[in-house]
C-alpha cells in the first residue's frame, strides 16, 4: 500500500512538472494574413414577366405565355453551365386609392426566371431576350465564385498566409536573437469573400438592350483570409 501511495504521489510530481515546462516554453505568436482579386467564374441575372388584366386567368395566360417564350430562348442559347430556376409566381389583386378609397384595378401575374451561367459575358443575351419577348423587370445581375473556385483560392490563399506567418515570426525572432522552432498551434482566425457584388437593376420597358444585348463584364471581387500560428523559440 505505501509503495502505492508513493508511486501515485510520484505520478503527480512528474506530470505537474512537465506541465509546468510546457507553460514555460519560449514561444512567438504571430498573424499572417492573404488578400487577393479574383475574377469570378460564375453570373446569374433574374428577368421577370409582369402583366396586368382585368381578368385574373388573362394576366395569368400572358404572364406564362411570356415567362414561357423567355425560357425557351435562353435554353437555345447553348449557355455552359446553365441553371434555370423559377423564382417567383405570383397572382395578386391591385387596389389603388383614390378620394380616401381603394379601387379595384385589376389583377396582376408575375413569374420570374433566374439564369446563372459561368459565361457571364453572355448574360447580355439574356437581357436582350427579355425585352424581346416583353419581360418589364430585369435585375439581379451579379458576379460569384463557383464553390469549386473558391475553395481552389482559399487553399491557395491559405498557403500564402501561412508563409507569410513565418516571414514575420523569423524577423521578430531574430530581432530579439532568437530563432523560430517547430510550429506549435496554427488558428484560422478569419475569411471572408465580398459577396456576390450586384451590378444592374433596370426595367426592361425601357428599351435597353433593344437594338443589341449589352456588354457584361464580371469584375473582380476581393477575398481575404487570414491565419495566427505560435513558434517555439530557439
Amino acid at each position: 500500500m505505501r509503495k502505492l501511495i508513493l508511486s501515485a504521489v510520484l505520478g503527480i510530481v512528474v506530470v505537474s512538472g512537465v506541465a509546468r515546462a510546457e507553460s514555460e516554453t519560449r514561444r512567438v505568436t504571430v498573424s499572417g494574413k492573404c488578400t487577393r482579386q479574383v475574377t469570378p467564374d460564375r453570373g446569374a441575372i433574374v428577368v421577370t414577366a409582369d402583366f396586368r388584366d382585368d381578368d385574373l386567368k388573362q394576366a395569368s395566360k400572358r404572364a406564362t405565355e411570356a415567362y414561357e417564350r423567355a425560357r425557351e430562348a435562353v435554353k437555345r442559347l447553348g449557355l455552359k453551365d446553365v441553371d434555370l430556376r423559377t423564382i417567383e409566381y405570383s397572382m395578386s389583386e391591385v387596389r389603388e386609392w383614390e378620394k380616401d378609397r381603394q379601387v379595384f384595378k385589376g389583377y396582376r401575374a408575375r413569374m420570374g426566371l433566374r439564369v446563372a451561367t459561368s459565361q457571364v459575358d453572355k448574360l447580355g443575351e439574356v437581357i436582350a431576350i427579355a425585352t424581346r419577348e416583353g419581360l418589364k423587370e430585369v435585375g439581379g445581375l451579379q458576379s460569384f465564385l463557383s464553390e469549386s473556385q473558391q475553395l481552389q483560392e482559399q487553399v491557395a490563399c491559405l498557403q500564402e498566409a501561412a508563409q507569410n506567418a513565418r516571414i514575420k515570426a523569423e524577423k521578430l525572432a531574430a530581432a530579439l536573437g532568437a530563432r523560430v522552432g517547430e510550429t506549435l498551434l496554427v488558428t484560422e482566425s478569419g475569411g471572408f469573400q465580398s459577396p456576390p457584388e450586384r451590378m444592374m437593376v433596370m426595367d426592361a420597358a425601357s428599351g435597353v438592350g433593344a437594338s443589341r444585348p449589352p456588354s457584361i463584364e464580371a469584375g473582380q471581387q476581393t477575398l481575404s483570409l487570414a491565419v495566427e500560428v505560435a513558434f517555439a523559440l530557439k
